[in-house]
């Protein structure tokens, strides 16, 4: 593979001070691009003191002792983006474990001191010392940092929604996204208290990926940037540049070519799963929903160079420390990136066995490695837990686009079709990540192969399992990154079997049968909707006949000498365009998207400022250790009993303090004991005797209950003024706290 190592990358001559002036100017390129994300957060509720104080933290306690690993350990060729990008995902590494030692021991001093410790030990040593000095910058194209900026843009829509429905002040009624506050809520108990429980219920184990949310905590402890500001608006506003510079960064380092990584970074961005129904898909590696997504982004693609690195003798001894703990953290990070890693490797070990067995040896012990980081993450992070994921062709296919289509599956038939597309389309950004596997210079490298392993494990999960939220479907999003630089590298080596006439020739051909699988078949035959089942075969069937006949063009249009390759790399092509041509369709969507406001708190998800104010003042006016109750445990004002809705985590995140029982859904337990589609959500909580004296109290409190709660731990006591509540709890609890829709009572001792 062309790596900094190889001529390209010195094609302009040994200028090094234009080199340096390159670097420089595309790191301002992409500090400006920042700051317009950075705007638009101010311009929706991020303080800009807080803006800077957030950046500055990062910057200091995260990407400049993660800058100074990375630089040790990369060969001496590379980029001062890569330093940026990938020494923040090292970064991440070093944050996520000095957060839990801060939160463990109460001191947030420690969540500066540590790293900063990290960074002046590097220094100190002289062999680390030599390497970060003589890491020189190589030169970079003048268009490609601008570009991949503009591309990052692709997600502003999604950003725009995010802010929109998330607001930081709720001038009136709100409805925050339904896990908005789960993920604060997990924050919160990372900054205070370390790792110990579910925050929301006393006792339950977290067993979760909560490394974003010590992360999140990390950002909050270094520069007091409240959690919900980190939550809220300043990590969402950085993400989608941050994902796409460590796509091109990655394939940059791993094709020596600025064409390749701007085309790797395309497709990540704008490419998703291809379909012959006409169906718009905007498919992105991140999704403000959900933080752990995006957060997974830099360690995974960290962990991959290193690899890379490795495999050609650049890592330097002692560096491959950095393995075990990536693979760690990226799992602890997002669930679904170690996984999608291990596959790869296993298939990359296969296939050294069969092409190179000079090579076996190291990805054997890179694959007990990772996987070994794995077995350590499911063990101590999630403990055990699979968070409600089963496997079932059945139940997957029910919630496959092709049973949203349909309204049904009535049939094994039906069940192999919806699973079948549904993996295809997954597929589709990796199409030309396969072609390097033919060839029998690059089927040699074992990159290639864990490339197109990934891709393949995470479209593959979404034809063999389902989940309760549809979750299965991250492990194909966290694949994205993967297929992206798999089929870049794809283009890059089928354009140099094929040559330049040949690939000018099948291009165009490629795009037209691209747009015609697309745009064709339901124009032919018909929309498929519900119950359409004839229409769906015909569709199939002239998208079957536009393939065909596009392969059977590029067989005759192609070079004589190598048909094969050219009908398949024209097919894998019109493939992946096919995908481009659905995420450009998505393009139609309102950028400000209408946002519904509830009518009264008595509306699902409804909120008010009132009451997070109230929750606020607990947190202000309470020890760290203090337990909370509350009244509300549903998104609607209900009985809890019943079918009760469980998310609701308003208390628990704004007050920062442990809740004897808020919201159950999400726990652990919780997706143990309902196993099946989403009953973990309106599951009844498991200890009703708790849940009775909980709100039995705040209803009607009594001397015994009191005393009962006391000896639980619980000092503080939240009442929801819309659910059951006695006008006052004196002489058993003090008001210290009242607004218009909820009061905080301070619980007097027996």
């Amino acid at each position: 593979m062309h790596l900094s190592g190889s001529t390209s990358l010195v094609s302009r001559g040994d200028d090094v001070a234009a080199w340096r002036w390159q670097n420089l100017a595309s790191a301002a390129v992409a500090a400006v691009a920042a700051l317009v994300y950075l705007a638009y957060a101010v311009r929706t509720g991020l303080p800009v003191g807080d803006a800077a104080r957030a950046v500055g933290a990062v910057a200091l306690t995260q990407v400049l002792p993660g800058a100074l690993v990375w630089r040790a350990v990369r060969p001496r060729r590379g980029w001062l983006l890569e330093d940026l990008v990938m020494g923040f995902a090292i970064g991440i590494a070093i944050a996520v474990p000095t957060q839990v030692v801060a939160g463990l021991t109460g001191q947030r001093w420690a969540a500066v001191a540590l790293p900063l410790l990290v960074a002046a030990v590097l220094l100190a040593v002289a062999p680390t010392r030599r390497r970060i000095l003589s890491a020189q910058w190589a030169p970079i194209a003048w268009w490609l940092t601008p570009l991949a900026a503009l591309l990052s843009f692709w997600a502003v829509r999604q950003l725009v929604s995010y802010f929109r429905t998330n607001q930081i002040t709720w001038r009136s009624l709100g409805a925050p996204h339904i896990d908005a506050y789960l993920h604060q809520a997990l924050a919160s108990q990372l900054l205070t208290r370390g790792p110990v429980s579910w925050p929301t219920v006393a006792g339950e184990d977290l067993g979760y990926h909560w490394f974003t949310h010590a992360w999140l905590a990390h950002v909050t402890a270094t520069s007091g940037v409240g959690l919900d500001l980190v939550l809220l608006r300043f990590m969402p506003a950085l993400m989608p540049l941050t994902v796409v510079l460590c796509v091109m960064v990655a394939a940059l380092r791993l094709s020596g070519s600025a064409k390749v990584a701007l085309l790797a970074t395309g497709l990540a961005m704008i490419a998703s799963g291809a379909n012959p129904f006409g169906v718009a898909s905007a498919g992105l590696p991140l999704n403000p929903d959900s933080p752990t997504l995006a957060l997974g982004v830099p360690t995974l693609l960290a962990l991959v160079l290193l690899l890379g690195q490795r495999w050609r003798g650049e890592l330097p001894r002692g560096a491959y420390v950095l393995v075990p703990l990536l693979s760690v953290i990226a799992a602890g990070t997002k669930g679904a990136t170690s996984p999608l890693v291990v596959a790869g490797l296993a298939l990359a070990a296969g296939a050294m066995l069969l092409f190179n067995r000079a090579l076996l040896g190291r990805v054997l012990v890179d694959l007990v490695m990772v996987a070994g980081g794995l077995v350590f993450a499911m063990i101590v992070v999630f403990h055990g837990s699979s968070a409600g994921l089963h496997l079932g062709l059945q139940e997957a296919a029910e919630q496959t686009y092709v049973h949203g289509l349909l309204d049904s599956i009535p049939g094994r038939r039906y069940v192999l079709v919806a699973v079948v597309l549904a993996v295809l389309a997954g597929l589709t950004r990796a199409a030309l990540s396969f072609a390097p596997l033919l060839g029998r210079r690059t089927r040699v490298e074992p990159m290639y192969w864990l490339l197109a392993g990934g891709a393949l494990a995470g479209a593959g999960a979404v034809g063999v399992f389902s989940h309760p939220g549809r979750s299965q479907y991250y492990f194909l999003s966290t694949a994205i990154p993967l297929a992206a630089l798999g089929s870049a590298l794809g283009a890059q080596a089928l354009a140099r079997a094929l040559g330049p006439a040949t690939v000018a020739r099948l291009l165009p051909l490629a795009v037209a049968t691209g747009a015609a699988v697309h745009l064709v078949p339901t124009r032919l035959v018909g929309e498929v909707g519900a119950g359409s089942f004839a229409e769906l075969w015909g569709v199939l069937a002239v998208a079957a006949v536009i393939v065909a006949a596009g392969g059977a063009a590029a067989w005759l249009l192609g070079d004589p000498r190598a048909r094969w390759r050219s009908a398949v790399a024209t097919v894998g092509t019109a493939g992946l365009l096919a995908g481009v041509f659905a995420g450009l369709n998505s393009v139609s969507a309102p950028l400000f998207p209408e946002v519904k406001r509830p009518s009264s708190l008595a509306k699902q998800h409804a909120v008010s400022q009132s009451q997070i104010d109230t929750a606020r003042h607990i947190r202000d006016h309470s020890d760290v250790d203090d337990l909370v109750m509350t009244n509300r445990h549903c998104t609607v004002v209900r009985s809890p009993y019943g079918g009760c809705d469980s998310r609701r985590w308003l208390v628990t995140a704004f007050s920062e303090r442990q809740s004897l029982v808020e919201g159950w859904t999400a726990t652990p337990r919780a997706t143990k004991l309902a196993p099946n589609g989403r009953d973990s959500i309106t599951m009844d909580y498991w200890k009703p005797e708790i849940l009775d004296l909980n709100d039995g109290f705040i209803a009607s409190p009594t001397a015994e209950a009191r005393q009962r709660l006391w000896d639980l731990g619980v000092r503080w006591v939240y009442v929801d003024k819309l659910m059951p509540h006695a006008t006052s709890l004196e002489p058993f609890a003090s008001l210290e706290f009242d607004s218009r829709d909820a009061s905080a009572w301070r619980l007097v001792a027996p």
